[in-house]
């Protein structure tokens, strides 16, 4: 169960790479730079990275917990 929850982690944090990417590319446009688009795109990636780490966290808990009962 637990691999389920850490590929969900990496897909999440690959979607917050993207975003954050595209928040970049709103500031460097330089004929109409989207400050306020910027913003609102990279709080998102931000908020995104931080629950996809999260599970990357929860899951490498899950199996470092499955692995010490076993032993």
């Amino acid at each position: 169960m637990f691999w389920i929850r850490e590929i969900a982690g990496w897909a999440l944090v690959l979607i917050a790479i993207y975003l954050i990417r595209i928040g970049l590319l709103f500031l460097t446009n330089t004929a109409t730079p989207g400050i306020v688009e910027a913003a609102v795109v990279m709080m998102a990636g931000l908020g995104i990275l931080r629950v996809g780490v999260l599970l990357i966290r929860i899951s490498t808990a899950a199996r470092l917990f499955q692995q010490d009962k076993k032993s």
